[in-house]
């Protein structure tokens, strides 16, 4: 009878080591979720204003330069060029540029090691 008490203690402690396990896995996944969530809104509100930025700086070049040149026209291709250039580098460096660094901070959060986490106990 006592036999049968301690299986049933062991079990019930089986059982809820498994659902904390669970809660704590949950917890994390909504964590690193998080942390992702917010890097891809940072980048995606700091990619706006760049370009709005860019947009207004683009337009001041293009103006000046077509004030310089006596044409509005040949301003605006001249930026334009530039432009195409510009997206050409971004082309040729899209791996060093953006896919790496990506990569590397998604490994960083989801793979991070937290110190004060016991896994071992």
């Amino acid at each position: 009878m006592e036999e049968k008490g301690k299986y049933s203690k062991l079990l019930d402690d089986g059982r809820e080591y498994v659902r904390m396990r669970y809660d704590m896995l949950r917890l994390e996944l909504l964590e690193k979720m998080t942390k992702i969530i917010a890097m891809i809104l940072l980048i995606i509100v700091t990619l706006v204003l760049l370009l709005t930025a860019f947009v207004y700086f683009s337009f001041a070049l293009a103006m000046w330069l077509g004030k310089l040149l006596s044409s509005i026209e040949i301003g605006f291709c001249i930026v334009g060029g530039i432009f195409l250039l510009i997206l050409l580098c971004a082309f040729l460096c899209r791996k060093k540029l953006f896919i790496n660094p990506l990569i590397k901070q998604l490994t960083t959060i989801l793979f991070k090691e937290d110190s004060n986490n016991d896994t071992n106990a």
